[in-house]
């Protein structure tokens, strides 16, 4: 009686019959969006209603079939009233796990960033038992995330449930991590950086005095430090002020992957800085990294500016203009934190040029 239905304009089902030890039996479906996700679970249904014909059900088969989301509690104690119920594990309960391992394997940084993905996906994933977590459901959450978000960042979505889940699997509340399954997205590589174009810069800096009152007024000093130092948001958020060496116009610091590096101080941050070490502290303490974002984007679409353009942007601009100055590759690829020359190669055609380089050919007039 298994097989696969169309089911609606979105998907398909299956229905199969669970029979029952009282000699009836339960029409059941399995319904999914993928139809290649009802096929590579289709032989393991056929089993276990082949089995409940026959009477012949384990409680190792009826646990796997729980386990599959096929059968329900009730259902499973119909065969076996004394039957040991696998318990339902969240994954909120591997968080002490999970911080314990991205501490000590990531840097701070990173590490901030795991914790920020694991309250995503624990609020994701609340309702449902670990054992319930199957491969459709975390293509839905993927799918829903990808409406607003990056190939990239969805890949590190998918990257942290992978690490709860194999936390899940050394803890046996599952046998098998269903996220290892799932692949990558693609991701788009040597795409050129978006910064600022000349125009844009001017629209920013003349609207930047509107926006005083954000960010507990530091708005403002947060956009020149970020375009003036290259700084990531995320190491500007670090800054403390024995970072700074105004005697030497220097800051001094760890950034991503624990590299050290030197940055010169603009002449136009001098004064700020100076106030800001002598207050104990360079960002106000009650400034989140989140809002800092959600604040640029907010002045950004108030003042016309492109779509594209991102708060890191802001660090493009910055790497961009110096190679368009004329400062050398290397000595950028050291301002700028990079591990490779590769990486920032990428910045030497991101301001756009009038400049046409094949009009330098002139094969019809050779001599």
């Amino acid at each position: 009686m298994t097989s696969i239905q169309k089911f609606s304009r979105l998907g398909h089902r299956i229905y199969w019959r669970l029979y029952l030890p009282d000699g009836t039996y339960k029409e059941k479906y399995k319904a999914s969006t993928s139809k290649s996700a009802l096929q590579e679970i289709l032989p393991d249904i056929m089993k276990i209603e082949t089995l409940s014909r026959r009477s012949e059900l384990s409680g190792q088969d009826l646990v796997r079939a729980l386990n599959m989301s096929i059968i329900t509690r009730d259902e499973m104690q119909l065969f076996y009233s004394t039957i040991d119920i696998p318990e339902d594990h969240c994954l909120s309960e591997l968080r002490a796990d999970f911080e314990t391992k991205s501490k000590t394997q990531s840097s701070p940084h990173s590490h901030r960033a795991n914790l920020s993905k694991a309250d995503i996906i624990e609020d994701y994933f609340k309702e449902t038992p670990i054992r319930q977590i199957t491969q459709e459901l975390i293509e839905k959450f993927r799918a829903n995330r990808k409406t607003k978000l990056t190939n990239t960042t969805i890949n590190h979505d998918l990257k942290i449930l992978r690490k709860y889940l194999d936390i899940a699997v050394s803890k046996g509340y599952v046998k098998e991590n269903q996220a290892r399954k799932i692949k990558l997205l693609p991701e788009l590589k040597n795409r050129i950086p978006r910064c600022f174009y000349p125009e844009e810069l001017k629209i920013l800096f003349a609207g930047l005095k509107e926006f005083n009152h954000l960010l507990y007024g530091e708005f403002s000093f947060i956009i020149r430090c970020l375009i003036y130092t290259g700084l990531r948001r995320s190491e500007l958020f670090d800054l403390k002020p024995e970072n700074i060496k105004l005697h030497l116009r220097q800051i001094h610091l760890i950034g991503k992957g624990q590299k050290a590096r030197v940055v010169g101080i603009h002449r136009s941050l001098i004064k700020e800085l100076k106030e800001r070490i002598k207050r104990g502290y360079i960002l106000h303490r009650s400034i989140d990294p989140s809002s800092i974002s959600h604040a640029f984007k907010k002045v950004s679409r108030h003042l016309g500016l492109s779509e594209s353009l991102t708060l890191h942007s802001l660090r493009h601009t910055y790497i961009s203009y110096l190679l368009e100055k004329g400062v050398p590759v290397k000595r950028v690829k050291e301002r700028a934190g990079h591990f490779s020359l590769t990486v920032t190669d990428h910045y030497t055609h991101a301001i756009p040029t009038t400049t046409i380089d094949e009009d330098a050919l002139d094969f019809e007039n050779t001599g």
